[in-house]
């Protein structure tokens, strides 16, 4: 684990520091990218270390995707997330909620 990410989860001691730490989603999907991209963003699909973040894009009501990326391998060019591949990438559950069970889990065992 990232020393960023130790740090963040060794400083909640209280469910109010819990909640200070997971308060908005993007603060949320940057610690998750951190733990789950220790060594820097890799694609699930291929392997390829180099990929761009997606932004801006019109997509209907939303203006693009926060965490989205695309793979820069011309023969791959897959879409991906930190939770692509998880069991977390089809929930409907804010981020925080998930961080805030794995830290509850992770203080009691």
């Amino acid at each position: 684990m990232s020393e960023a990410v130790r740090a963040v989860l060794s400083g909640i001691r209280t469910v109010k520091d819990m909640v200070a730490a997971f308060s908005d989603e993007q603060q949320c999907r940057r610690l998750l990218e951190a733990m789950v991209w220790q060594n820097g963003r890799i694609c699930p699909a291929c392997g390829y270390k180099k990929s761009i973040a997606i932004a801006g894009r019109d997509m209907g009501r939303q203006r693009g995707r926060p965490g989205l990326y695309q793979c820069s391998s011309g023969d791959c060019r897959f879409q991906f997330t930190a939770t692509t591949h998880t069991p977390l990438h089809s929930t409907k559950l804010p981020l925080s909620t998930w961080l805030k069970s794995y830290v509850g889990f992770s203080v009691t065992a």
